[in-house]
Parts: C-alpha cells; sequence; structure tokens
C-alpha cells in the first residue's frame, strides 16, 4: 500500500509479482513457523501477501533466544528453500517500531530486481501488560 500525502489514506501499488509472493509464502510458512518455534517463538502473518511477507514473531517462552538470533535462522531457512534471502546494504540493523518491535527485510530476488520480500517484525521478550485485578499468573496455581 501506498501513503497519500495529502490525505494519509492509502491506495495499492501496482505489483507485477504477487502470484509469486504468495506461492513463496505458501512454501515457505510452514518451514518458518518450525524454526520460529525451534527458537522459542510463534509466528504469524499479517498483510496481504502482494508486495512481501509480513510477518510478525511473539516469544512464546522466558528462554526465547535474541531476536537477531531468530532473524538470521529464519533468514537461513527462506534461503535454503528459495536460493536467497539476502539483506540489503546498509538494512543490517533492524529498524525500532512500535511496542518495541524490531523490524527486518530479507529479499527474495537477486539485487536489481523486483520482487518478493520478507518484512519480520520481532516482539520483545518479557514485556508484560500491567497488573489486572482479572488476570490469573500462569506460574501460580
Amino acid at each position: 500500500m501506498a501513503r497519500c500525502e495529502q490525505c494519509e489514506g492509502k491506495e495499492d501499488r501496482p505489483c507485477s509479482y504477487q502470484t509469486r509472493t504468495r506461492e513463496y509464502f505458501g512454501v515457505l510458512m510452514p518451514a518458518l513457523r518450525h524454526v520460529a518455534y525451534r527458537c522459542g517463538y510463534a509466528l504469524a502473518m499479517h498483510g496481504s501477501l502482494k508486495t512481501d511477507i509480513d510477518l510478525i514473531a511473539f516469544p512464546w517462552r522466558e528462554s526465547a533466544a535474541s531476536a537477531d538470533h531468530l532473524k538470521e535462522q529464519i533468514r537461513k531457512a527462506a534461503e535454503a528453500i528459495v536460493g536467497i534471502a539476502r539483506i540489503r546494504v546498509g538494512e543490517e540493523k533492524p529498524t525500532k517500531k512500535a511496542c518495541g518491535r524490531l523490524a527486518y527485510s530479507f529479499y527474495l530476488v537477486p539485487e536489481g530486481y523486483e520482487g518478493p520480500y520478507i518484512d519480520l517484525s520481532v516482539m520483545p521478550i518479557g514485556v508484560h501488560p500491567p497488573d489486572h485485578p482479572e488476570v490469573k499468573d500462569a506460574n501460580q496455581t
């Protein structure tokens, strides 16, 4: 989606590789979920699957691996399946997003080509909402 500078509304961008994005998602997602699980995360997809594969990883146990470790394991798995999952020069560090998320992008095409990419957001470990009187602590019996 492109954002209109005047009204801040969103409009569709033309995309010639939407079919390939969806095909890559279908092939990649089972393996990437398994990788995330082994690293202590749950992995979900959000978005349109038009230009990119938007993934969000949630820590599922206190001993979850670091965001950087998860990122590299997911990148390696995608590369093993698709053949390429590169990080662009200048984008080696994650982008800080709302709610403490760290965002990473992996491009599934060679340099100089347009095509699908993975946009991975990783939620922080150990961040809990404020206490609520009706919420039961899972660690207490």
